[in-house]
């Protein structure tokens, strides 16, 4: 629980901001009276300083900027000079004249932004998702909610071969005009093409394209294929080209083409590297799943597809990454294990739900802004699972933003989707009230990212 109010978090670059930190509750108030002392201290994470010059760190003394401040309703106020795209550690010391023994610490992060980025808010979310459309365990509708409650502000289920679950989740709460956005989708299996793509956000089902004129999808690719540079001589290139056909159908209906786990495998890899290879030098892909549903046991199979990026990057072959969980069911019954009967009881959140995600930095939560924002490389992929130490993984400065919004902004955000996410499970289940109680939730999400971002009085 956050025991105090930050806002803004976020402030424009090489500008003064004013900074309010308002405790929530009585035992984390700012100490007043004649005996307490306070004093604000901005430490400057990357070294950078208002004049331009870096400093390294100071041992034994802090010679960082310690900016006036004042107790406005008890709240604490200062102003600043952020310089440069960085994060800050504002410290707030307390000390006692009649006691020099006392002292105690309190630190809160602020990052300053550069203007091209200022404006664009993050946005959390996954769309390699499994329900029962496919082989997954719960029905699409029940998903949708689950993933509200687990923090995320947008998903799309991409059941294999199947688009309509998606389209069935999406109407179902559409009518509700709720803050979490559901998207169409599908994980799409070509005829004679072992590579699987996840169509995010697409107008029409590929899936259904193909299994409406198999022979002209067929013919459609031999093209591609006899056009197509075929340098590996123990390579089929179909695969290849029927690749490049599908995203290229993805694109037709203004949605995004992931190249989906080239590291899985089943007894060995579903997909040979030589295709990959291939796969990686056509880029017919949007973005590539960096981080995809592999279970703990299966690390290598992530950390695989990491040394991959990086090696293609150093090769030149950029191009924009995301993270999806690739789950099957959110829930898991953990007594179900221990008894002959299945436990409807003691539900705990199943592996891979939550584990591995996208942050995207996007103008609003719309298709196209989000879609804009990961082909721009402006999203990182997440690799949480629970348990284990958190990884993100993308562009350097991309990489920098979202581990402080890890860190210092989705937990709050968190709590919030929670409670909504909850509601919406209560109206599925068919709870008269719930409808009521998603209306007193509407936009309180949208206001925790403003509030973090905008301060009335900043100067």
């Amino acid at each position: 629980m956050d025991y105090y109010e930050v806002s803004p978090r976020v402030v424009p670059a090489d500008k003064v901001s004013e900074i309010v930190i308002r405790p929530r509750f009585a035992h984390a108030a700012f100490p007043t009276g004649d005996v307490w002392r306070l004093e604000v201290c901005a430490n400057p994470f990357s070294g950078l300083m208002a004049d331009g010059s870096w400093r390294d760190y100071q041992w034994g003394t802090n010679q960082n900027p310690k900016p006036e401040w004042t107790l406005r309703d008890g709240a604490l106020v200062f102003q600043h000079f952020f310089a440069g795209e960085q994060e800050f550690n504002v410290t707030v010391t307390i000390t006692k004249s009649d006691n020099p023994g006392y002292k105690q610490v309190k630190s809160f992060r602020i990052y300053s932004l550069k203007a091209d980025w200022y404006p664009l808010r993050p946005f959390k979310g996954d769309f390699h998702i499994h329900t029962t459309g496919s082989d997954g365990k719960e029905a699409p509708e029940y998903v949708a909610a689950r993933y509200r409650q687990k923090g995320f502000d947008f998903a799309a289920i991409s059941d294999h071969s199947n688009y309509q679950p998606s389209l069935d989740a999406k109407a179902f709460y559409e009518p509700l005009g709720l803050d979490f956005r559901l998207f169409p989708g599908e994980e799409v299996h070509s005829p004679g093409n072992p590579v699987h793509i996840v169509n995010f956000a697409g107008d029409f089902s590929v899936t259904n394209r193909v299994r409406e004129d198999e022979e002209r999808y067929r013919r459609e690719v031999a093209a591609i294929q006899a056009g197509m540079k075929q340098s590996d001589s123990g390579l089929n290139y179909f695969p290849v080209a029927a690749t490049q056909w599908v995203c290229d159908r993805i694109r037709e209906g203004g949605g995004l083409a992931i190249f989906a786990h080239p590291y899985w495998y089943v007894g060995q890899y579903v997909i040979s590297e030589g295709l990959t290879d291939a796969v990686f030098a056509a880029k017919s892909f949007d973005a590539f799943e960096l981080i995809g549903g592999f279970y703990k046991h299966q690390f290598e199979s992530n950390n695989f597809q990491v040394v991959r990026y990086y090696e293609e990057q150093a090769k030149g072959n950029r191009f924009p990454v995301v993270g999806l969980s690739d789950s099957h069911a959110t829930d898991t019954f953990r007594l179900s294990g221990k008894s002959a009967n299945m436990e409807f009881v003691g539900n705990e959140d199943a592996d891979l739900f939550g584990w591995h995600y996208t942050i995207v930095l996007a103008a609003s939560d719309s298709r196209e802004d989000i879609i804009a924002a990961i082909k721009d490389f402006r999203s990182v992929a997440v690799w949480a699972p629970s348990g284990s130490v958190p990884m993100i993984f993308g562009d350097s400065r991309a990489v920098r933003y979202a581990s402080f919004l890890f860190r210092e902004y989705f937990p709050a955000h968190a709590t919030l989707c929670q409670a909504e996410g909850a509601a919406m499970l209560d109206y599925l289940a068919g709870d008269a009230g719930a409808k009521d109680v998603l209306r007193v939730w509407k936009g309180r999400v949208p206001k925790y990212r403003e509030a973090c971002y905008r301060n009335a009085t900043t100067p």
